[in-house]
Parts: structure tokens; C-alpha cells; sequence
């Protein structure tokens, strides 16, 4: 009876270890196929829920020859899902955007109550072709934005021997992650972030070759992408832009423990990737909030010049990509070369008057233009980024001439009102002063209205707020006109100038004309003949007529009745 007693004690105590074993196992905790980056707020929600004290999240990415399937295969093996926990269905690639997983608690952890575990969030958009389609290349780089900058990417052997399609998205990505870097607060240190390079389709004694090409490649990727000026220095190798860096063969297992950027367990005590799930929770919904998922539309308002019109379209292939990041800087570079080119006639304030400053900015204008088309050429034709970045360097081209011909016209209507005061000067105060005056008021307006002509950029009107000819015209007229009234009123004030005194003017009527105004047609209507109408009278004078003699009569001979007095009216 003790036997059976000790036994059953032993099954109990190994029962209870077991069950402890299999809780504190690795084991996926949720999927979700929402959009990203916003699904991750859902996961890291779940992960806390499961009583996950740190979260570490990761971005998984392939190059473009990473068939579908295969893509499929690698993510459920480098993150070890098997297929046989509870939520191991709810991971398939193409389908589930980001899965979260609570990972088996460390040797450090496992008698500290207060310490939940660690779990990684890790964020799986489809980079191959799949019936659900693909995320745009936009989409891709918010995830890695939001993500810290972790990413476990999936290098092909094709892709690495050509050369092409290892950084269709990863390139956009790293991007974009430099330039979310530069513009936080230089008090905030950025997430410390890990790249896992797995090469598929490469054999264990190769990995040195390969990682040689990834090298070599990556670094003339650093060298075409937009790179933010405010640093101190660029980015030249991808050291420079991930903490830690790791090659692997695709055959390796549990990545997502080696996703810490010190090195070591991932759930490891005061490990550097971890953050609280409420401040990685955080670092996605700034990126939501940013505006950065639908399109670049912040971005382009804090580089433009001018307000942003329309929202800048999605970007939703490499191609577009690619004109973003070559054509960006060349526009920028033509805008300010243009305006160097302007100020130089005009001086830094634009007031030095360039009598011909229009053909000065239309030759300006259309040079900056061929710049970037002769950049753009057949490659973007089709691209709509690329048509937008020119639609925005053309309206900044004429806007910022608006400005400085607002300025160059301040300066002609200076010179003209100077000529006409220098024109009144010359006259001599007489009774015909006034007339005088308007006279030179006159020729100044000419010369004006010839000389500003000159000044106007063509094709302007469409774009900003240009003032028309007429209206300069009108404006220089009203002061000209305000000037001789003041100077009028003072040489009245002064005695100086009297004008003529005004003829008076007589009308004279004699008691025995019988009409001075002439004839009146409403008192004798058969003495008033015209072209158009045709008055008919009786013999004996009288112009009333009953209306049986009108019904008896042919018509053509009646007379229509007319009615006396002020109610008659002949009209033409």
C-alpha cells in the first residue's frame, strides 16, 4: 500500500512537471490578416493578455525570386511553427499579416513571479505574388518603421547572383528607417534593431560567398537611396544602420530567439529588444498617426515650398520607388539652382530691376525642367510619382517667381512715379495745369504698361497668385491720380494756381414762338412721318373710326383706332 502511494506521488509530480514544461514551451498565441502596420496593435495586445511582460517585434521579408511557397515553408520553420499548438493554423503566408508568439521563459526568469515572459511579434506581408495580392512598398517600410527596424530577410541564390530583386522592398525600407531616425528628437535614442539575413537556396559551404554578394550589393543600394543631410555622416554599409547582424543558412531553427540585438536569448533579463507591450504598442500608432501608410503626403508638405494641393499618390511598385528617390533630389537641386540663377541678376532681395526678367525666368524655368525630363526620360514616363514630382517643381519654379516679380514690379512702378514727378517739375503753373498734369500722367502709364509687359514670365496666370497687367496698370494709374489731386489742392491752397472761371450758359424764349420745343406728335399724329411705321388719316382729319365701319371696310383699308392724348405712343 506505501508503493502504490509513492508511485501515484511520482506520476503526480511528474504529470505537474510536464504541464509546466509544455506551458512554459514556445507556442504562437494569435494571428490576425488586418491590415498592417495597424495589426500589430492587436497581437502585441494578445501577447500581453497571455501575461508577456516584453515584446520584441520583427518584420519578415523575401527577395523577389522567393516563390510563394517556399516563403510559406521558411516562415513557419526559422519561427517554429509546427503546426501543432492550438493557434498554429492561424499562421499561413499570404493570408496572416502578423502572428505573435510567447516564448519558453529564460533559466534567469522562471522564479521571478514578476517577470511574465517575453513574446515576439513578428509582421509577415506578402513580398510574392499570392491571391491576396501584395502590400505596396510603402506599407512595407511603415511595418519595419514600426517594428524598430528588425527584420529577418529571406535572400535568394538567383537574386544573389544577378544582382536584382534582393531590395525591392528592404531598400525602400531602410530608407524610410533613416529618415524616421533623423527626424525624432535628438534626445530619443532609437530601438537597437537586428538584421537576420537567411540565404535560401545556398549551401553551408558557400555562406562566405554569398555573404560577400549581399555585401557588395547592399552597399550600392546605400548609395542610390535618398539619405537624410541632417546627420553627420551616411550610411555606407548596412553596419551603419543595424546594431547587430546575423548570416544564416535557411535550414536553422527558432530565428526568433535570436532576434536580441546584444546577442543571446531574446528573453533574456534586460535584453536591449525588449520594450513593455504598451511602448511598442506606442511606436505603431505614432506610425499610424504620422500619416506614412497611405501615402507620402507629410512628407512632401514638410519638404515643399508651397502648399501641398493634392495628396501624393501611393506608392505601389519599385518603379515608382526608384523615380521618388532619383528624382527627389534632382528636382530639389533644379529649384535651387534656378533661384540661384535668378538672384543673381536681381540681388538677394529681388529689388534690382532686370528690365527683362521675364525671358530671365522662362529661360530659368524651362531649363530646370529639361533638367529633370532629361533625368527622368523613358524609365518613369508611365510613373505617376514621377509626374507629380514634376507638377510640384513646376508650380514651386513659378511661385517662387511670383514672388520676386511682385518685388521686380515694386521696383518699376518706383522708377515710373520717379519719371513722372521728374515729368511735373518741368511744368509751368498755368490755367492749364490740371490738363498738363493728366497729360504726363498719361505718358508715364505708357511707358509703364510697355515696361511691365517685359517683367511677366510666360504662361504664369496658371499657377499662384499673379496680378494682371491691367491690374498694375490700373494701381499705378489710381496713385498717379491720388498725386495730382494733392498737388493740386496745395497750389490752390498756396494761391499759386487759379483755374479759369466757368462761361455761364443763357437760354432765351420769345412769347410768339408757338412751339420752341418743336412739334408735338401726340396732338397731331398724321404730321409725323417716319420709315418704319405708317400713319393712316381719314380726308376729313378725324382719327376715330367706329368698329362697324372697321368690320364692313376691308381690312387693309380700316383704320385702327387710335387713342388720344398721352396714351399714344409711336415707336420704332
Amino acid at each position: 500500500m506505501r508503493l502504490s502511494q509513492t508511485a501515484a506521488l511520482s506520476l503526480t509530480l511528474l504529470f505537474t512537471t510536464t504541464l509546466h514544461h509544455v506551458t512554459n514551451a514556445s507556442h504562437v498565441v494569435s494571428g490576425t490578416d488586418a491590415r498592417l502596420p495597424m495589426s500589430l496593435s492587436s497581437v502585441i495586445a494578445d501577447l500581453e493578455a497571455e501575461g508577456a511582460s516584453y515584446v520584441t517585434t520583427a518584420t519578415f521579408l523575401t527577395s523577389k525570386s522567393v516563390r510563394q511557397s517556399e516563403s510559406s515553408t521558411l516562415l513557419r520553420s526559422l519561427f517554429g511553427v509546427s503546426g501543432k499548438g492550438d493557434h498554429d493554423d492561424e499562421v499561413e503566408y499570404g493570408v496572416t499579416t502578423a502572428f505573435g508568439k510567447k516564448l519558453a521563459d529564460s533559466p534567469e526568469a522562471e522564479n521571478d513571479e514578476s517577470d511574465g515572459g517575453s513574446g515576439v511579434c513578428i509582421a509577415c506581408p506578402p513580398c510574392s505574388a499570392s491571391r491576396h495580392g501584395t502590400l505596396t512598398a510603402s506599407e512595407v517600410s511603415s511595418t519595419v518603421v514600426a517594428c524598430g527596424g528588425t527584420v529577418v530577410y529571406v535572400a535568394d541564390m538567383v537574386d544573389l547572383g544577378r544582382g536584382e530583386g534582393l531590395f525591392d522592398y528592404l531598400g525602400p525600407a531602410v530608407e524610410r528607417l533613416l529618415a524616421s531616425r533623423a527626424t525624432a528628437e535628438s534626445s530619443v535614442q532609437h530601438r537597437p534593431s537586428t538584421l537576420i539575413v537567411v540565404f535560401n537556396g545556398v549551401k553551408k559551404t558557400d555562406m562566405a560567398a554569398a555573404r560577400k554578394q549581399w555585401e557588395s550589393a547592399a552597399s550600392q543600394m546605400l548609395h542610390a537611396i535618398i539619405q537624410p543631410t541632417t546627420v553627420s555622416s551616411e550610411a555606407t554599409k548596412l553596419e551603419d544602420v543595424f546594431d547587430r547582424i546575423e548570416y544564416l543558412s535557411a535550414d536553422e531553427k527558432d530565428v526568433d530567439m535570436q532576434l536580441c540585438p546584444a546577442g543571446g536569448r531574446v528573453s533574456a533579463p534586460g535584453s536591449p529588444s525588449s520594450r513593455e507591450p504598451s511602448e511598442v504598442a506606442s511606436s505603431v500608432s505614432d506610425v499610424v498617426n504620422a500619416g506614412l501608410v497611405e501615402n507620402l503626403g507629410p512628407m512632401v508638405e514638410m519638404a515643399a515650398r508651397v502648399q501641398v494641393k493634392q495628396a501624393c499618390p501611393r506608392l505601389t511598385n519599385p518603379v515608382d520607388l526608384a523615380a521618388a528617390r532619383l528624382l527627389g533630389p534632382l528636382a530639389r537641386k533644379a529649384l535651387a539652382e534656378c533661384l540661384e540663377t535668378i538672384h543673381s541678376a536681381t540681388g538677394d532681395d529681388g529689388k534690382v530691376l532686370v528690365p527683362e526678367f521675364g525671358a530671365l525666368c522662362g529661360a530659368a524655368i524651362h531649363r530646370a525642367l529639361d533638367t529633370l525630363d532629361t533625368a527622368s526620360g523613358l524609365r518613369f514616363k508611365k510613373s505617376p510619382i514621377a509626374k507629380r514630382i514634376r507638377t510640384d517643381l513646376q508650380e514651386n519654379l513659378y511661385t517662387e517667381m511670383g514672388d520676386i516679380y511682385e518685388t521686380q514690379v515694386m521696383s518699376l512702378k518706383e522708377s515710373a512715379f520717379a519719371s513722372f514727378r521728374a515729368k511735373l517739375s518741368k511744368l509751368r503753373i498755368s490755367s492749364n495745369l490740371p490738363d498738363q498734369m493728366n497729360d504726363a500722367a498719361e505718358s508715364s502709364l505708357k511707358e509703364f504698361a510697355s515696361s511691365v509687359k517685359r517683367l511677366r514670365v510666360p504662361r504664369a496666370t496658371s499657377y499662384g497668385s499673379w496680378m494682371s497687367n491691367a491690374d498694375q496698370i490700373s494701381s499705378l494709374r489710381s496713385q498717379f491720380a491720388e498725386h495730382n489731386g494733392e498737388r493740386l489742392k496745395a497750389a490752390r491752397a498756396s494761391g499759386q494756381f487759379k483755374p479759369l472761371p466757368r462761361k455761364g450758359v443763357t437760354v432765351g424764349m420769345h412769347w410768339l414762338l408757338p412751339k420752341p420745343f418743336g412739334n408735338d406728335y401726340r396732338q397731331e399724329p398724321h404730321l409725323t412721318h417716319t420709315a418704319d411705321d405708317l400713319v393712316y388719316a381719314p380726308v376729313d382729319g378725324i382719327t376715330d373710326v367706329t368698329g362697324s365701319e372697321i368690320r364692313t371696310g376691308d381690312w387693309r383699308r380700316g383704320v385702327v383706332p387710335a387713342p388720344s392724348g398721352g396714351e399714344m405712343m409711336y415707336l420704332k
